[in-house]
């Protein structure tokens, strides 16, 4: 039963006193007859009146309104017999006095009747609240019972009904009450399991661990614990169970242990065989030369083989939770991003071909084939990329290409070699050959002057065919890089003045050849050696001077210069002949190339193709600077002393 409140117990008290102060106006009788002894006696009145009259304001104080006017009209009563039967001094306890008290007691109980009745509707009012407020308390009190008995009759069907075994024990650790899902578990049936223990259930070698935990949650330093063990059913089969127990206290205070069984028998069984088949599938990943891995979308690495890791020289730990991206040249950086874009559920493999730059900084070729992973339900789970080094095989396409490339070069070479012997050969050997037959049928008829010019026409033709035969055996080597470079100390300045010479006795006289030699610094003075192949410098030099002779029709001044410093040679050769157009200027050193303004001058197109080759040989540079019209200036710069 609910507790009575205070007030309610006052209020009881209380209403018992007033019924001593109601009854039909018992005191104000009372008083009034103890009024009357007095007044007969002779006693002085008015504070005996005063007396009544707060008697009768408090009995209707006390009894309401009722009470009030009957306490009133029996002192009205009073006041009239007092009046009829004066005793005493008329000027004080004669009629007026009392008829006087009388009115005023009546006037003060009709005052006081508004006041009174409001008290009595307000104490009404807080009674009925009170009892409304205590008969919603009783109504809570049993409100609260039925739902401690549902919430009880719930708490046990939860506990029979449950899917997952559930059990109380003692602090024995011995069951008291156990459920229908646990007893069909381990095979018992529930009144078997009562009494026992989870000592008798737990597998041997799991014990040690279930004593540890469950004497730390009696002894209060964890309110719970959580476990994988294996368990023993009645016919012995092994159960795995994830079991969490927790410790309670019953109405008694007791400590009591509530268990909760999982059985993860199979679940255990299918990890165990997914561990099988994740160890086998990581050996054969392992053992694969092929990187592998895979990563999130951000880069995020998520799984590396040891060939990933071998190959960019880190440790697995330095790369699972990292975004590695190897270093890539700028022109390849966008390649992998392109692929992966390119990945979709309709679309889940590409392969693509990029460098990259290697540990010990060298630029290999990879090779990666990408895959988009997706769950059942169509959504992006992570990449996986299967990459092979193919720096060797790109490396042979390369040395394929570019045997290819010299295969196209020889075939336009001979191409061009025909067109040259068909053409360049054909006019000496014409000349050879018309001068010879001269000479044979009209030998008896020529003047010795005449043979004198033949001989001369055909040695001419003889040493243009020897020199050109030179040129192509010479651009040959060159080509298949069998032009050797010999240097050997030489004496440059008569090297170039006994060149100059030569080219003076085979230049027409419309031709000027002036040769400048100049010392810089602490270079070589005259008679001083340098170190360079005179054969190459020859064929350069020689082909320079023919060639501003040769493309100076008009003749001119060819001007010859070699500046020396402590370093290097420069060898300046200017003419004032037709110059070369700047459109063909980019293929000036190539074989067969000749300037498009060269209308029938004779040449091959060899000569400063064999230039180049000599002056990469020395390790040096060539500049030319032409303008139609005007003349040219080929600047060749050599080291002065050259090593093999």
């Amino acid at each position: 039963m609910p507790e009575i409140p205070k007030s309610t117990l006052i209020q009881r008290l209380w209403l018992r006193l007033k019924l001593l102060f109601s009854t039909e106006g018992l005191v104000t009788a009372s008083i009034t007859i103890l009024i009357e002894i007095l007044r007969q006696s002779g006693i002085i009145v008015p504070i005996p009146f005063l007396l009544v009259i707060m008697t009768v304001l408090l009995t209707a104080s006390i009894g309401g309104l009722k009470t009030g006017m009957i306490s009133s009209a029996v002192w009205a009563i009073y006041v009239i017999y007092a009046a009829t039967i004066p005793f005493g001094p008329p000027t004080l306890t004669g009629g007026p006095v009392q008829i006087i008290s009388g009115i005023l007691v009546v006037f003060l109980v009709a005052m006081r009747q508004g006041w009174v009745k409001e008290q009595v509707e307000k104490r009404t009012k807080k009674l009925k609240q009170t009892i409304e407020q205590l008969n919603n308390e009783i109504a809570e009190h049993q409100r609260t019972e039925e739902a401690l008995k549902q919430s009880e009759e719930l708490l046990r069907r939860v506990f029979d009904e449950s899917p997952i075994g559930m059990a109380l024990a003692d602090k024995n650790c011995r069951f008291f009450k156990v459920n229908r899902t646990l007893a069909e578990m381990l095979g018992y049936t529930e009144s078997e399991l009562i009494g026992m223990t989870f000592i008798d259930i737990t597998y041997p070698e799991d014990l040690n661990q279930t004593y540890s935990f469950t004497q730390h949650l009696h002894e209060g330093q964890i309110g719970s614990f959580r476990l994988i063990k294996r368990y023993l059913k009645k016919n012995q089969e092994i159960l795995w169970g994830n079991v969490t127990v927790i410790a309670l206290s019953n109405e008694k205070g007791e400590l009591v242990d509530m268990g909760m069984l999982e059985d993860i028998t199979e679940r255990k069984r299918t990890f165990e065989a997914l561990q099988q088949s994740e160890a086998r599938y990581r050996a054969i990943v392992e053992d694969q030369t092929e990187l592998i891995c895979r990563f999130q979308a951000d880069g995020t690495l998520t799984f590396v083989n040891d060939a990933y890791c071998r190959y960019f020289g880190k440790q697995r730990s330095e790369l699972i939770g990292y975004s590695f991206i190897p270093l890539i040249p700028i022109e390849d950086q966008q390649i992998p991003a392109q692929s992966l874009s390119s990945l979709s559920w309709e679309n889940p493999i590409n392969t693509y071909v990029h460098r990259v730059i290697s540990p010990d900084g060298k630029t290999c070729w990879q090779q990666w084939t990408n895959r988009i992973l997706f769950d059942e339900q169509g959504n992006f789970i992570e990449y996986q990329a299967v990459g092979r080094d193919i720096t060797k095989l790109k490396q042979a396409e390369a040395e394929v290409h570019k045997a290819l490339t010299k295969e196209k070069e020889i075939s336009e070479l001979r191409s061009k070699f025909v067109s040259l012997v068909s053409h360049e050969f054909r006019t000496p050997l014409t000349t050879i050959q018309f001068s010879a037959q001269i000479l044979e049928r009209y030998s008896d008829r020529l003047s010795d002057e005449k043979k004198l010019n033949h001989h001369y026409r055909i040695q001419c033709g003889v040493e243009r065919i020897t020199k050109l035969l030179d040129e192509v055996l010479l651009i040959g080597k060159a080509e298949v890089g069998k032009l050797k470079f010999e240097p050997a100390p030489m004496d440059l300045v008569a090297f170039c003045h006994e060149l100059v010479e030569n080219q003076r006795i085979s230049a027409s006289p419309k031709h000027t050849l002036t040769f400048i030699e100049r010392f810089l610094g602490n270079s070589l003075s005259e008679g001083t050696y340098a170190q360079m192949d005179a054969n190459l410098l020859g064929h350069t030099l020689t082909n320079l001077l023919s060639n501003a002779i040769k493309y100076s029709p008009e003749g001119g001044t060819v001007e010859f210069e070699l500046t020396c410093n402590s370093q290097s040679a420069i060898f300046r050769i200017q003419d004032s002949g037709i110059g070369i157009p700047s459109e063909d200027l980019g293929q000036l050193f190539e074989s067969f190339k000749r300037a498009r303004n060269v209308t029938n001058i004779p040449g091959t197109g060899l000569g400063l193709a064999i230039v180049k080759q000599c002056v990469d040989l020395h390790r040096g540079t060539i500049t030319v600077d032409s303008e139609v019209g005007v003349g040219s200036t080929f600047t060749v710069m050599l080291p002065l002393h050259s090593g093999n």
